[in-house]
């Protein structure tokens, strides 16, 4: 999980480790999470991209693997990947809007394959918010 610090951080990776039985790490910054993919893979990333380091992150990951799956909770506008048409062709990025609820969130990791972006309109290929 790649995200601010604080409790908010610590009360979701409880909640989703508890309800999906799972690991969470969590990193602050670039240089963390360039230092972690040098040693662990990992199913699904959950990123938040405005954060400092997280566009930086993403891109990384990205450049590392681009079949990474990616979660991004975000309030952002912009999306990790500027064109929807090559998020879904070539990435497998979903996203939420933040402030969403810990059952969303849980959903998505939980049925990550089955979900595609609730944001893209595959007639207009824009990015619906």
């Amino acid at each position: 999980m790649i995200d601010h610090s604080g409790l908010q951080v610590q009360t979701r990776k409880m909640l989703i480790e508890d309800a999906v039985s799972c690991t969470i790490d969590v990193a602050l910054t670039s240089e963390e999470v360039r230092n972690i993919f040098q040693i662990k893979t990992y199913d699904l990333i959950i990123l938040d991209h405005t954060t400092e380091a997280g566009q930086k992150c993403a891109e990384y990951i990205l450049e590392h693997d681009s079949k990474q799956a990616i979660l991004v909770v975000s309030d952002a506008v912009k999306c990790i990947i500027m064109r929807c048409e090559d998020c879904v062709n070539h990435h497998q990025a979903r996203r939420l809007s933040n402030p969403t609820s810990i059952k969303n969130i849980i959903r998505m990791v939980s049925g990550f394959e089955n979900y595609t972006c609730d944001h893209y309109d595959e007639k207009s290929n824009l990015l619906i918010l």
